[in-house]
């Protein structure tokens, strides 16, 4: 879909980390398989949206999608701390891949959108947070009720919502969770729709809190759902007591007919804001020769600073998350290549705050070669109301053929987790 600039990009540096081979015997991966489903999309489409969670115990709990297109249906997946995968409730009347979240009480909530039903929210009636699920509100904050892209955050009691409507319309709404209504929704960003030239919006909300301030990185196109090329990634930054009180900024500025997609956004313990992202991949129109090289970044500021710093974390396109280990050490997930393509999963890491990046494995797959279409992969978040553990939790799909069939692939949907020993 589309977009026009928002706010002018202050102070951009572009620098190129490190790639130096690291130790991988300081990691341990393990690959558990959570479902295998036949659908039109993958399970996981939507970087932005929370599918994994984690509560204090080590339990898990993800949500996956299967179905044909208009005849969509979800399911809840919990895993045992004893490592036992059990499938639990399913919703129906859905379109785009479902949203979960950990309220403050450690009680799951379950969010999904639909073409023609309102935004619905659950919220389960017992602490299995399994089988039983309650509707608790219809609605997102505006008379129509529907919302397409929807993101969400948990922050103490209050929950969050972003999304667009048919308009491309990028709206933000709230409630406390228990709440069978949503606050007016405050309009973030106008959307035009134009079928020549394509659709512009901002696409994809993901939801960071710190100190009183709410985070939501967008990926904006003037494209859309003709090209989606992606050009820019932005920010909207509110405050939590008055959330209508924001302001709008550029991350990157990127070129129309090249991808520059938002995947990851977290907030360090030294008050710094990381945005992964790719950019530099070339689709269509006439090329640019001062386009960024085609890779993955970050971008990087102090949180009460305005000066971007971009760094180049691999020279391939693909996707990245990002998690904060110990000692403020980053690492990074890459996944080199596309969903449809043969792939790679490499994990790297930052001692000095995004600059410079080493390989801790190149291949976190290397023990199952029987997974070659890795994509999609997000990790459990603090803003989904998931608590640390000892390592990193991930959810990825892997599907199994290229061409769909009856209009439907088949995905393995993949639990990934990494204990960091140092």
């Amino acid at each position: 879909m589309f977009i026009m600039a928002i706010s002018q990009l202050v102070g951009l540096f572009f620098l190129v980390g490190s790639y130096v081979s690291g130790d991988s015997s300081a990691i341990t991966t393990q690959i558990e398989l959570v479902d295998t489903v036949q659908t039109w999309s993958s399970p996981c489409w939507g970087y932005n949206a929370p599918k994994i969670v984690r509560n204090t115990k080590g339990e898990l709990w993800a949500v996956t999608f299967r179905g044909k297109y208009g005849e969509e249906q979800a399911q809840i997946m919990k895993r045992e701390v004893s490592g036992t995968w059990k499938k639990g409730k399913k919703f129906d009347h859905l379109y785009q891949p479902s949203m979960i979240f950990l309220d403050a009480e450690g009680r799951l909530n379950y969010i999904q959108n639909s073409q023609k039903e309102m935004i619905k929210h659950y919220r389960s009636t017992d602490n299995e947070n399994l089988n039983n699920f309650q509707l608790v509100a219809n609605g997102n904050g505006v008379e129509d009720g529907r919302g397409w892209y929807v993101g969400v955050g948990i922050y103490g009691s209050t929950m969050y919502l972003a999304y667009v409507t048919l308009q491309y319309d990028l709206f933000l709404t709230w409630k406390q969770v228990t709440d069978t209504s949503w606050h007016k929704a405050v309009l973030l960003e106008p959307g035009e729709v134009d079928t020549a030239r394509g659709n512009h919006s901002w696409l994809y909300p993901r939801f960071t809190f710190h100190r009183g301030k709410g985070y939501i990185t967008v990926s904006s196109t003037e494209d859309g759902s003709k090209y989606n090329t992606y050009d820019k990634v932005c920010l909207v930054t509110f405050s939590l007591d008055n959330p209508s009180d924001f302001t709008k900024e550029t991350i990157f500025d990127g070129t129309v007919g090249y991808y520059s997609y938002s995947y990851d956004a977290i907030i360090t313990t030294t008050d710094k804001i990381v945005c992964g992202f790719n950019a530099g991949k070339y689709k269509y129109g006439k090329k640019k020769k001062d386009v960024m090289p085609e890779g993955i970044y970050v971008s990087v500021k102090d949180i009460n600073n305005s000066k971007w710093d971009i760094y180049q974390i691999d020279s391939h396109s693909g996707g990245i998350a990002l998690h904060e280990g110990s000692e403020g050490v980053l690492y990074a997930l890459v996944t080199r290549g596309s969903w449809d393509t043969e792939n790679t999963m490499l994990l790297k890491r930052s001692v000095d705050g995004a600059k410079t990046w080493t390989i801790v494995d190149k291949d976190l797959l290397k023990n199952r070669p029987d997974i070659k279409h890795e994509f999609f992969l997000q990790l459990a978040h603090s803003q989904s109301g998931s608590m640390p553990g000892a390592g990193i939790d991930g959810l990825f799909t892997n599907h199994h053929q290229i061409a769909p069939v009856d209009g439907l692939y088949s995905f393995d949907v993949l639990y990934l987790h990494i204990d960091l020993h140092r």
